[in-house]
């Protein structure tokens, strides 16, 4: 598995663990902790995936996972969510993410996802 992976987390537990998971693999990892380190990064950087934890955010994650798209609409996106329920998940789904994960994520099941966006560029 090769790739240029964004990870925006805050959540420390969490992007150390995703961390771990992808070391030793072909991957290079940009990880920022705030919206606007994540705008810059996406608008200066062509990522392969971006795994996005949706409590970043200020406002209504939803939209940034639009404004994501509309910036790189061919991006595999992995979002990251505490909201547990099926219409928000739903929601999210049809914005065209790659994989929805509740936390406490399964963070294998996340690699797994990862590696299926990244073979399928």
């Amino acid at each position: 598995m090769k790739g240029k992976i964004l990870l925006a987390c805050n959540d420390d537990a969490c992007r150390n663990k995703l961390l771990e998971l992808f070391e030793g693999k072909s991957l290079t990892i940009q990880s920022v902790w705030n919206e606007p380190d994540l705008l810059l990064e996406i608008l200066d950087t062509d990522y392969d995936a971006i795994i996005y934890d949706l409590e970043l955010s200020d406002f209504d994650g939803v939209k940034m996972v639009r404004i994501i798209r509309r910036i790189r609409p061919k991006v595999a996106l992995i979002v990251i969510s505490t909201q547990s329920s099926t219409h928000f998940g739903g929601k999210v789904l049809q914005e065209g993410v790659a994989y929805f994960a509740v936390k406490p994520i399964n963070h294998n099941a996340v690699y797994v996802a990862l590696q299926k966006a990244l073979n399928n560029k």
